[in-house]
């Protein structure tokens, strides 16, 4: 089995990212290491990605952030999932700190937080379905690919110029119009790399 490893950065890749890239590797496999540096925005750079694991006929695509550290097992416990998109939960780098997953109600359609208390809104301990997942880790099924037609990654623009839609929504819900269902494994721990202004204030978030 060949898997490409996608990271998309143009800013370099944080030295802990790095580091779990390495002690993945380490482990052993059929591997295609590219690192995207050249794309304007980041929906280019996850387009190139998956435009280089097709040219070297990979069966997988891994996505890793250049923001990101996880576990070295992290590969086999998503390809384990035996699921075409599996995603992690992720949390944002600011506060308070939010899941990158997007839930879905019992009606496949996206659950507002804004609707639901913080107990509805609790994040699974198994794997489940939902209604979009960010892409910060990721493993798609190449497949998925040659079904969704381009571009496969795209932040889709209110006409005023806000953001309706970044291009990991988008991606989900271009292949959940071809049939494919979003999963994601919150057992695989992961972080999320960011920078804090360490004040009284901050102190005052923590402890409270």
């Amino acid at each position: 089995m060949k898997i490409t490893i996608g990271v998309p950065t143009n800013r370099g890749v944080k030295g802990k990212t790095v580091k779990c890239l390495l002690d993945l590797v380490a482990k052993g496999g059929d591997f295609h290491i590219v690192v995207a540096t050249e794309g304007y925005t980041t929906a280019q750079s996850r387009i190139y990605l998956a435009v280089q694991a097709q040219r070297n006929k990979s069966d997988y695509l891994l996505m890793i952030d250049d923001d990101m550290t996880f576990e070295p097992d992290i590969l086999e416990r998503l390809l384990a999932t035996n699921k075409a998109i599996v995603g992690v939960n992720a949390y944002s780098r600011v506060l308070p700190i939010t899941s990158t997953v997007a839930l879905m109600d019992e009606n496949g359609k996206y659950k507002d937080p804004s609707n639901h208390t913080a107990w509805q809104m609790k994040v699974p301990e198994e794997l489940f379905e939902c209604f979009a997942i960010g892409t910060g880790i990721i493993l798609i099924k190449m497949e998925v690919f040659e079904k969704i037609k381009k571009p496969w990654f795209k932040f889709n623009m209110h006409k005023d110029g806000y953001m309706i839609e970044g291009e990991d929504a988008w991606f989900c819900s271009q292949a959940k119009k071809v049939g494919y269902k979003i999963y994601c494994e919150p057992s695989v721990k992961v972080g999320h790399i960011g920078e804090m202004n360490f004040s009284e204030e901050l102190k005052n978030i923590i402890i409270t």
